[in-house]
């Protein structure tokens, strides 16, 4: 294997080690000396990939980017209607942040930021931006209520995808795919518009 490679695998490596603790411990908490004792080295051997805890947040945070991008394009293939795309998103995205401890760490990290006013939640933005522009299209062609805001619409979606994974803890049902259809099920309800009744 060259240094090439062995560097790509090291920074894989230090990715999910960051990824796990910036998922428990978001970014105030999480110790850049614990991602290094993950991956087995010293935090200077760590910061010769990373310079800083900022960076190496920054690295998972674009690196979530890319899992967002990948799921908001199966939603965009051509002919697919509003309401499919809104699910695709919806519970693509909940599946998603129970799978992927990246895209995981990517969202504690941008919700911690916009909490404690020090971020921008772009990615986090971006998601809501994208849900505004499928509820807009939705609305024009019927299939989603005038009734409510686009905004208003996109940040109930996204509020249900991010408190999926705490809201299905608390159930007794431990199967979470079909919690999360019965959810999914409860939302489409609530913003299906008249045309899409029939």
């Amino acid at each position: 294997m060259n240094q090439q490679e062995r560097s790509r695998r090291t920074r894989e490596q230090v990715l999910d080690a960051a990824a796990e603790e910036f998922a428990r411990h978001g970014y105030a908490d999480a110790a850049v000396q614990s991602v290094a004792a993950r991956t087995g080295m010293t935090k200077g051997a760590l910061y010769g990939h990373f310079p800083s805890k900022e960076r190496l947040a920054g690295a998972l945070v674009a690196v979530g980017a890319q899992s967002w991008a990948r799921l908001l394009a199966e939603s965009q293939l051509p002919g697919t209607a509003p309401l499919t795309a809104l699910r695709t998103i919806t519970v693509g995205l909940a599946h998603a942040l129970r799978e992927d401890e990246r895209l995981r760490a990517a969202v504690r990290l941008e919700n911690d930021g916009l909490i404690a006013g020090t971020g921008d939640g772009g990615l986090l933005g971006d998601m809501c931006r994208a849900i505004v522009s499928v509820v807009l299209r939705g609305q024009d062609e019927g299939e989603v209520t005038s009734g409510y805001r686009a905004e208003t619409i996109a940040q109930l979606l996204l509020s249900v995808v991010l408190g999926a994974q705490s809201a299905a803890a608390l159930t007794r049902d431990s199967s979470f795919e079909p919690w999360l259809e019965r959810v999914w099920e409860l939302v489409l309800a609530m913003i299906r518009g008249c045309r899409s009744h029939g």
